[in-house]
């Protein structure tokens, strides 16, 4: 093989490592938002929340979240992709969080997926105005946790089933609810209690659901025959959600 083409080899394997690959996988795209104009149908008029270079840029006050819905369309069965970029300078970085919403009805019923610097996920629902966890706060080695770091997260909605993906893995498969007539889709970012943490929100795309069903089945379970487990040192869990920075009402 010549230098040349090991030299191309390799630049295209850096293009293609720092670029996120992973994207919805329907076949029709229903929306999608790049950032480089403002959308009003956003409503992104907080202080907090600014666009520009193509990515949303969330602020949050210190222990507080600002929750920004799209408010242009309703959508049922769909596959969400949006890219999360983790804030450069953290403190506590169990202690905040940011990650797409979907499935929204109004500002006290939604669900959320939300990763933290220091690698946890999970799946929460705001229901009538109270916090239930869906699949608790656990690690998940397919976050890429390094300050300023993209992560591709995608949430899939078919039929009853929500699978949440990390990069193109997926975290985990659990029963949902679509709203009457759909639910809408936005961002979500919070910070920690005693700073400003600085999100950033990119390449947000919706497609249809993919014709391959198996994309949201849950995984085969792992062989067990010699398996041995490996347990950390405990670690803190994330902080709760704190409260929003937005409107009682829609």
């Amino acid at each position: 093989m010549s230098r040349w083409l090991q030299a191309v080899m390799v630049v295209g394997a850096v293009t293609l490592a720092g670029t996120p690959a992973f994207a919805c996988k329907g076949g029709k795209t229903l929306f999608s938002d790049d950032f480089q104009e403002v959308d009003a149908s956003w409503g992104l008029d907080a202080p907090d929340v600014m666009v520009e270079d193509g990515k949303v840029k969330v602020k949050p006050q210190p222990n507080i979240s600002n929750l920004l819905i799209y408010k242009g369309l309703n959508f049922g069965e769909v596959d969400i992709c949006l890219t999360v970029r983790m804030p450069k300078v953290v403190s506590n970085n169990d202690n905040t969080m940011a990650g797409p919403v979907f499935l929204q009805q109004d500002y006290d019923n939604y669900y959320m997926f939300m990763i933290t610097p220091s690698g946890y996920a999970e799946i929460a629902r705001k229901l009538n105005g109270k916090w239930v966890s869906i699949v608790d706060w656990k690690a998940d080695a397919d976050i890429n946790t390094k300050a300023g770091s993209d992560n591709v997260l995608r949430v899939l909605v078919s039929g009853n089933t929500i699978s949440a993906f990390v990069n193109d893995a997926k975290f985990a498969s659990v029963k949902g609810q679509i709203p009457d007539g759909g639910g809408r889709i936005g961002m979500r970012a919070q910070s920690e209690e005693n700073q400003v943490d600085t999100w950033k929100f990119s390449l947000l795309k919706v497609t249809d659901v993919p014709v391959d069903a198996s994309a949201g089945a849950p995984p085969p379970p792992p062989a067990t025959a010699g398996a041995t487990k490996t347990d950390d040192t405990a670690k803190v869990t994330p902080a709760a959600p704190a409260a929003p920075a937005t409107p009682a009402t829609p």
